[in-house]
């Protein structure tokens, strides 16, 4: 796989969810704060604890989440996870709003099926979806048909 054929595809993130994002981190900077304030000791290594955790989830399992597409693979890099999908098991893609947990900041996804099974398949929100799926489109033998692709 070369380098200079990577390209790689931000996940989009939905307007409501940014809020949602936010309140953890915030509440746990809040009470760090609060605890400082007001000189409690035990409260301070309490509310200091659940900021490193929340930020431990955060970049362990959602920043970055970003979808790249190599000669051979789509890689799906969320936090520190990521999953690799041969190119050439890719047996169809199409658009869904499944709120079924996935690596995607959005419910406006595509269904990735890459194997017989609800275990081979993945949800995914590339920000630019018509630019990923002419993308994969020329990486595979799939055809687009919308925005689908399916084998021909």
């Amino acid at each position: 796989m070369s380098a200079d054929r990577m390209q790689w595809y931000p996940s989009k993130i939905d307007w409501w969810l940014v809020p949602l994002l936010c309140i953890p981190p915030a509440s746990a900077v809040i009470a760090c704060a609060v605890s400082a304030i007001h000189s409690s000791m035990n409260d301070l290594v309490i509310a200091a604890a659940i900021a490193i955790l929340v930020a431990g989830l955060y970049l362990g399992v959602v920043f970055p989440m970003r979808y790249g597409l190599s000669e051979t693979h789509l890689i799906i890099r969320n936090g520190m996870c990521t999953q690799r999908i041969l190119l050439s098991e890719i047996s169809e893609v199409y658009p869904t709003r499944n709120p079924l947990s996935s690596p995607a900041l959005s419910l406006d996804r595509l269904h990735v099926q890459f194997g017989e099974g609800f275990f081979k398949a993945i949800m995914i929100s590339p920000a630019d979806r018509d630019r990923f799926l002419d993308e994969l489109a020329q990486r595979t033998v799939l055809k687009r048909d919308g925005n689908r692709l399916c084998r021909a």
